[in-house]
């Protein structure tokens, strides 16, 4: 009897467990350093208090404050995520995110709604991205 109810309880366990492991999201897995794919000497970097940073050769070029959501501009899909910067005179810039870092690929691809120009970013200078 006492392994029957072991076993019950060891049962109840599973599910409870893989219920909780979800994956990280989007405002966590953008956080660091993407390196433009075509120009690795441009480079984003992403803090966790809502700002991105962007650099050419080293050198700091324009600050972003950066919102992630299911709706940008003209844009709301509650099944795509959006990223938003925003720049010091109040101008937004509008991203659908394709993916951040999938299977641990060191990718980001972002598309650029204005234009649906999609850009790709690697976390680190020896990846190369599938086009």
């Amino acid at each position: 009897m006492k392994k029957l109810l072991l076993i019950l309880l060891l049962l109840l366990q599973i599910p409870m467990t893989g219920s909780n492991q979800s994956e990280d999201p989007s405002s966590k897995k953008i956080i660091g350093t993407w390196y433009v794919d075509a120009n690795r000497s441009t480079k984003w970097v992403f803090s966790q208090d809502g700002r991105v940073y962007n650099y050419v050769n080293d050198v700091f070029k324009v600050m972003y404050r950066y919102t992630i959501s299911h709706s940008c501009q003209n844009n709301s899909d509650d099944t795509i995520e959006y990223i938003t910067l925003t720049d010091r005179e109040g101008n937004e810039f509008c991203f659908r995110i394709n993916g951040i870092n999938v299977n641990k690929n060191g990718i980001l691809s972002l598309t650029k709604m204005d234009n649906m120009e999609i850009l790709k970013f690697v976390n680190n200078l020896n990846i190369m991205a599938e086009n």
